[in-house]
């Protein structure tokens, strides 16, 4: 058969597991062969007509998994994260961004491509908790900037989106008339939901 067989080096062996499980997943049900060898991770993939581009694809994730050992900030493509990310919901990027930096880190967009001092998995897994939050807060029916607030906060301070929503109204920033949803400035959510997340909770 031919094909690309590529070769990948990582600092333990559970890394290079990690790497093949993910690759795995990223790809779907597509044909390629992965092997590991202690440190080491030998993937082949079969010629096909768009085989360069999965080539392209594995490469970058190496990239990408291997930059998350280095100190400061990494840029991550968002098409990766979210392809191995196990999302309810499609998730705006720039919810992401913001649920990067309430949990404290660093983060930005460049274009389609992330920018944080966070990790590659605490990325993946940050995406995978603001999907479900992200999903809550359509189905509560919230304006598109305020559902994009509060479920990257309902991510941060492991609260529901019904939680942020009670604790909001509490505070004044949010009310319900005839059951549609009025909200104060968004600056001045914003502001609320920082405090929130850094206490852990919305009481």
């Amino acid at each position: 058969m031919r094909g690309v067989t590529l070769t990948f080096s990582f600092a333990s062996s559970e890394e290079a597991v990690k790497f093949l499980e993910v690759i795995t997943k990223m790809l779907g049900g597509r044909a390629i062969l992965g092997e590991v060898k202690g440190d080491k991770v030998k993937v082949f993939i079969p010629h096909s007509e768009d085989y360069q581009e999965v080539v392209r694809k594995v490469k970058l994730l190496y990239m990408e998994m291997r930059s998350s050992s280095k100190i400061g900030l990494r840029r991550y493509d968002s098409t990766t994260i979210l392809s191995v990310a196990s999302l309810e919901i499609a998730i705006p990027l720039q919810a992401l961004v913001d649920a990067l930096r309430l949990s404290g880190h660093k983060a930005s967009l460049e274009g389609t491509a992330i920018v944080t001092n966070a990790s590659f998995h605490e990325v993946v897994r940050l995406a995978e908790k603001l999907s479900h939050c992200y999903s809550e807060a359509v189905k509560v029916g919230l304006p598109a900037p305020i559902r994009r607030l509060i479920a990257a906060a309902a991510a941060c301070a492991n609260l529901s989106v019904q939680d942020i929503l009670d604790a909001l109204e509490q505070r004044g920033l949010i009310k319900r008339d005839d059951g549609i949803l009025q909200a104060s400035t968004l600056e001045a959510i914003h502001r609320e939901l920082e405090k929130m997340v850094s206490s852990g909770s919305g009481r």
